[in-house]
């Protein structure tokens, strides 16, 4: 599934979330598990929708360092898959890689915007992309085991 999501004023990106996101995030950054960092930027996200729907509130100092690090490297992630039709290496992304190799790089050529209007499309964009299309085939509870 692909996104066109504004960052900033006047400066939008294509991202593109997909069944290759989990092995090309590991690509970019060895040694990391996708499917656990997304689970908890999206648990970080949740808790920020809550503090918001709070009394109290808080919109800022929700996320952590942490919280801040998997964004980064997931919509970098996201917006890499972006730039190409399928998983080949696209010469859009060699340059892309060339002037960003690290996603701090990326994020830092960005003026300043709200991590709060961005994650949650972020998080839509992957979580459309994993919805269970197909219904059970029996609606009956497994065997008691033996």
């Amino acid at each position: 599934m692909e996104k066109i999501i504004e960052i900033e004023e006047g400066r939008s990106l294509n991202f593109k979330a997909s069944a290759f996101s989990p092995i090309q995030y590991n690509r970019l950054f060895p040694g990391r598990d996708f499917l656990q960092d997304m689970d908890m930027l999206y648990k970080a996200n949740e808790r920020a929708k809550d503090a918001e729907e709070s009394e109290s509130g808080l919109k800022g100092g929700i996320f952590s360092g942490i919280d801040y690090e998997l964004f980064v490297r997931i919509a970098y992630t996201f917006a890499f898959q972006g730039m190409a039709p399928t998983p080949a290496i696209t010469d859009e992304q060699k340059a892309f890689r060339a002037e960003y190799p690290d996603p701090w790089l990326w994020i830092d050529s960005f003026g300043t915007f709200s991590i709060y209007n961005v994650l949650p499309e972020i998080i839509d964009l992957w979580m459309s992309g994993t919805k269970t299309v197909s219904s059970a085939k029996k609606n009956q509870p497994a065997p008691p085991a033996k």
